[in-house]
Formats: C-alpha cells, structure tokens, sequence
C-alpha cells in the first residue's frame, strides 16, 4: 500500500487566537477540530506526518500524532523537519521542552541546513509540502508570514489543502490539481 503523507503549517502562538492560554476553552476548541482532522486522515489512510516542529501549531500537531501513535495507531511516522539544528536555542522553557520531547518521539529528524541561514525556514516548508499530499494549514490568512508563504507554495504545486482558520475554526477545503 502506498504511503498517504500530510504536513503541517500554522502560526506561532503569538498569532493565534489564544496565545499562550494553553488553558483555555478557545484552544481546547481548536485542539479537538485538530485531533478530528487528523483522525479523519488517519481513517482515510494517510500514514505519515511531516511537522515542522516550530512554537505553537506545528508542535500541538506533532504532539497529536504521537498521542495517536501511543494508544491507537502505531504504524504512523513522524517525521520533524527541522530548519536547523539550534531553532529552539532562544525560546522559553515550556517550548523548548515540547519541542525536544517531540524530537525524541519523532521516527525521524530531517535537518534541512547546517546552520541558520537566510530562506531556511522557507528551505524547511518547502521540503514538507514537496514530501506531502495534503497540507493541514493552521492559517488566518494573513498575506505575509512562513504560513502564508507554505500555503501558497502548496497552491502553487497543486497540493490538496485544508485551512483551518484558528479565529473562527471555519475550515477550507482547497482540493488537489491533478
């Protein structure tokens, strides 16, 4: 059977709706339309999971698929796509620590630079949506920023598209160009 893969973008908590309220009811609405979504695509047979590891959505979804690996879905792989390797050197604690928590959970490492290097994190989304067939975006659609740039590139390749956006947790579906 074919490997299905779906990568994840999305905003840095800054931007979200909740901030840093990990606590509150906004993000447990969000994380359960997540937890929904990637269980859909668990059942539609996608198998492997590109996680970009970055503060805020990227590592609430890596963290959804190794809780889903843990109890119910062994075979997925997790694969963190990292720009390089000190991108956590000047976060705080809390994020430092679930980041390299979901590093030690991850299948596999995919270090994209050397160091850091202007474009990486372009470098870095680019490698996840080219390794993918859908790209779970959490994106308010602003028109500037790393999420921005991943969702258009995945237009740009023809990729199947979900946005979530985390103000409202509306969803668009933006499917494949053949």
């Amino acid at each position: 059977m074919q490997k299905k893969a779906v990568a994840f973008t999305g905003h840095r908590p800054e931007s979200l709706p909740f901030g840093r309220d990990m606590h509150s009811g906004r993000y447990d609405d969000f994380e359960l339309i997540l937890w929904k979504e990637i269980g859909r695509c668990i059942d539609e047979g996608y198998d492997t999971f590109y996680c970009g590891g970055a503060r805020g959505a990227d590592i609430v979804c890596g963290e959804i698929i190794i809780a889903e690996k843990m109890t119910k879905s062994p075979h997925l792989q997790l694969i963190c796509a990292i720009p390089y390797k000190e991108q956590a050197d000047k976060w705080g604690w809390m994020w430092r620590s679930r980041y390299f928590d979901l590093l030690r959970a991850a299948d596999k490492i995919k270090q994209l630079c050397d160091g850091y290097q202007r474009g990486c994190f372009h470098i870095r989304n680019r490698y996840m949506v080219d390794n993918c067939d859908l790209l779970i975006a959490i994106y308010n659609g602003e028109e500037k920023g790393g999420t921005a740039y991943t969702v258009n590139y995945a237009r740009q390749q023809g990729k199947e598209i979900l946005i979530i956006d985390p103000n409202t947790l509306e969803k668009i579906h933006i499917p494949a160009k053949e």
